[in-house]
């Protein structure tokens, strides 16, 4: 039992937003253990070890336990560390799967060291750097103590006791001839991730989104290993990456290129006088930052002050009840001639706005979290699943579901 007036969706979406937020760990919700055993690296694990069968591993039935507690922490022989929550059933039937992540940095020296002990060839060290640098780096008792915090302020009955480490060390095999071994399908995943993110990031800053192209720009720094790599000169040189792709989406919009160089310009001495490695890593949600309030300050700028106030006050309250009444009622001006007036400026009603943006943010939502499709619904304010479907389908052209299974597929 929950020892607040939380609900369950409540509960997962805080724990999510923390974890997420103070440890940029990852996490999926599964309905049965079984999930967890081709989830999330299957693909890896089969291009490195093609002829393993991971359920003769002795340690596979203690996934299956329940007896053992609420956590059952899981660490590899391949040195990355995943966590595996299970959710008293009196409360829901969800098996959290947090992770994998690894507890130290992926260097050229931690991957030979990691091939050699699982005597895998050395071709594979691309896919093997690629995939490890792709990982958030966290500590597993740091983990577990924010675990336990939250777990006791919310669950009744939980306690620090219902811990389980299952130690999954796979038995190293033979060494296998590469032979050309297969990698495509792990690389074209990547990269489709890759571009993904990239056309996102570049999408939403164009229009000034600056918390949608934060989500995104965190998953493309995961993905890419953005500063898993010590050398501070790497590192500005991913800083200077961005600040080019930056540039190159702001060129194609309507905003004048001086502007647009001129910020570029600013940003490169920036990232060239700065040499504290604590100041770069904050560096790229700062540069995104600057050029989204370039794109909105641009973008809005033709509005009245009225009209932009109105955008403003809908992009920030999305989860909130919104209308033309509500929104009128709270800029203090008369509905109708906040009606006449942001149709005039904007060519569409508040209301077509208000479904458009919603659906904006459900779509962020669906390509970057776990959350169901009815807590979606909730999270842009539209508590009606069936009216959020119609909606959508009627927007996007699809329903919420096939968005999803096409964006991953």
């Amino acid at each position: 039992m929950l020892k607040t007036n939380f609900n369950y969706n409540d509960f997962y979406n805080l724990m999510t937003s923390i974890l997420n937020s103070a440890l940029s760990l990852p996490i999926m919700k599964l309905n049965e253990t079984d999930k967890f055993i081709n989830h999330p690296y299957s693909k890896f694990r089969k291009i490195i070890w093609p002829d393993y069968n991971l359920y003769n591993n002795k340690n596979i039935e203690n996934l299956y336990r329940t007896d053992n507690g609420y956590l059952k922490v899981i660490k590899s022989s391949m040195k990355f560390v995943s966590i595996i929550l299970t959710i008293p059933k009196e409360i829901s039937d969800d098996i959290l799967l947090l992770g994998p992540f690894l507890e130290m940095q992926p260097t050229d020296k931690f991957i030979e060291t990691l091939m050699k002990e699982n005597n895998l060839d050395e071709n594979l060290h691309n896919t093997i750097s690629t995939y490890y640098k792709s990982l958030p780096i966290v500590n597993s008792i740091t983990v577990i103590s924010t675990l336990n915090s939250i777990l006791s302020s919310f669950l009744i009955g939980y306690n620090n006791y219902h811990i389980y480490h299952v130690n999954f060390d796979e038995k190293k095999l033979k060494k296998i001839d590469y032979i050309n071994r297969d990698d495509s399908e792990f690389n074209n995943e990547y990269y489709k991730q890759y571009r993904t993110y990239l056309s996102n990031i570049s999408n939403c800053v164009s229009i000034g989104k600056f918390h949608e192209a934060k989500e995104y720009l965190k998953l493309y720094i995961q993905l890419t290993g953005f500063f898993k790599e010590h050398s501070i000169d790497q590192i500005k040189h991913n800083l200077y990456t961005l600040n080019s792709r930056l540039e190159s989406s702001l060129l194609k919009t309507s905003i004048p290129g001086s502007h647009v160089y001129l910020l570029y310009k600013k940003i490169e001495v920036q990232i060239k006088n700065e040499n504290n490695l604590s100041t770069l890593e904050k560096l790229p949600y700062k540069i995104l930052k600057k050029y989204c309030l370039l794109s909105t300050n641009y973008n809005l700028k033709s509005y009245s002050l009225t009209v932009r106030n109105a955008i403003e006050y809908i992009n920030l309250n999305l989860n909130m009840e919104l209308s033309l009444s509500n929104v009128s009622e709270v800029l203090d001006k008369n509905p109708s001639f906040l009606s006449n007036q942001f149709k005039k400026e904007t060519g569409k009603t508040i209301t077509k706005y208000i479904q458009e943006t919603r659906i904006e943010k459900a779509i962020n939502l669906l390509t970057t979290t776990e959350l169901s499709i009815q807590e979606i619904s909730e999270t842009v304010g539209i508590h009606d699943l069936s009216w959020f479907s119609k909606l959508f389908k009627n927007i996007v052209g699809v329903s919420p579901s096939q968005y999803r299974a096409t964006e991953f597929n």
